[in-house]
């Protein structure tokens, strides 16, 4: 018999819910690779691109937290989707509570081969060095008002982006810290 804690621990494991905002290509397939691995953690997950994030903002599925994977491509720049969400979230007409209430995570997603092109010199960078347009935009989440719940991830296509898998861990370890949220 499981003791009441427990059994609320495993209701809201039952009823988490993750929003996943992508901007396709590379980031929907690891969008796809959270969907997968949620159901082995009990949690249910939407699917949406990120030039759909303004419309989710405002919205009652703000309530459930959300995972923005977010693609710098060469020169430091987002990819089309990514910039799409930069451009909401960086408008002169937000205050500091726009994202009120919203609970969030970012997994960067670079390539620091496409800056040793431009440099010369691969073994000068890594996951740090080109994932500026996540950093930008989980610093404008907060800004605005975002609780963080999950510290923001690096992964570095060159590396094999082998850093995906231990912070999706960090990911589930969180979400069920946070209770759930959204619950």
């Amino acid at each position: 018999m499981a003791l009441p804690h427990e059994a609320l621990l495993a209701s809201r494991r039952e009823s988490s819910h993750l929003n996943v905002f992508h901007g396709g290509g590379f980031s929907e397939a690891i969008a796809l690779r959270v969907r997968d691995a949620a159901c082995e953690n009990g949690v249910e997950v939407t699917m949406h691109n990120l030039v759909d994030f303004e419309a989710f903002s405002g919205g009652p599925a703000q309530s459930s937290p959300a995972l923005l994977l977010i693609t710098t491509v060469e020169d430091e720049q987002p990819c089309p989707a990514s910039a799409a969400c930069l451009r909401f979230l960086r408008r002169k007409s937000h205050g500091p509570k726009t994202l009120d209430g919203l609970q969030f995570a970012v997994l960067g997603l670079g390539d620091s081969n496409l800056l040793a092109v431009a440099w010369r010199r691969v073994d000068c960078f890594g996951a740090r060095d080109c994932n500026q347009a996540a950093e930008k935009v989980d610093s404008w989440l907060k800004h605005l008002g975002g609780t963080r719940f999950c510290r923001r991830g690096e992964a570095d296509d060159r590396t094999g982006n082998t850093e995906i898998d231990g912070w999706l861990e960090r990911l589930w370890a969180a979400l069920r810290l946070s209770g759930g949220a959204g619950v």
